[in-house]
């Protein structure tokens, strides 16, 4: 009975991982970019390939409502169900953002984790400083913990006091939607 059970799981787990590698990332990501569209977000110019487990996503450029906002070197998007995460490296973002925040963003993470499936965690760093990001699903809110750099200090004091500043130095954003 044991080695029937054992059996039939290790069965399971093969589907489930054969899966994971063969479904159509690229398709998906299309699909994404439908379903953002609607809120004039459009990706585009990208170059995509399926790496099995993940997928790579090179050179896109972000516009939002027909204006051009980013450019993204490279991002990896891996979907394990269980743990989905997202890797950005090199993102430059418009030159009409100047004024209110440093244009680059060396890399960032974002992770979505059945474990704590209420929240999406992730960490950036750029030449704003370093930042931890939470987005908690149930609330519709988003938790910002900024510790800016010395060019954010001196030169975007503005945008800096959207935030609150605490006890350890780092300056706070929180909003619900």
């Amino acid at each position: 009975m044991v080695k029937k059970l054992a059996i039939f799981f290790a069965y399971a787990l093969f589907f489930i991982v054969a899966l994971m590698y063969f479904a159509p990332k690229v398709s998906a990501f299309y699909f994404l970019e439908e379903q953002l569209k609607p809120y004039g977000v459009i990706i585009s110019s990208e170059k995509l390939s399926d790496k099995g487990f993940s997928l790579d996503i090179e050179d896109a450029v972000i516009s939002f409502k027909s204006i051009e906002s980013a450019h993204l070197t490279q991002a990896n998007i891996t979907i394990f169900v269980l743990y989905n995460a997202i890797h950005i490296e090199g993102v430059k973002l418009s030159s009409t953002a100047s004024s209110f925040l440093p244009l680059a963003i060396e890399k960032g993470d974002m992770v979505y984790s059945i474990a704590d499936p209420f929240h999406v965690k992730g960490k950036v760093y750029g030449d704003f400083g370093e930042a931890d990001l939470l987005y908690d699903i149930s609330q519709n809110s988003v938790y910002i913990a900024l510790k800016p750099s010395k060019l954010m200090l001196n030169k975007y004091r503005s945008t800096l006091r959207n935030f609150k500043k605490d006890e350890n130095g780092e300056y706070i954003y929180e909003k619900t939607f």
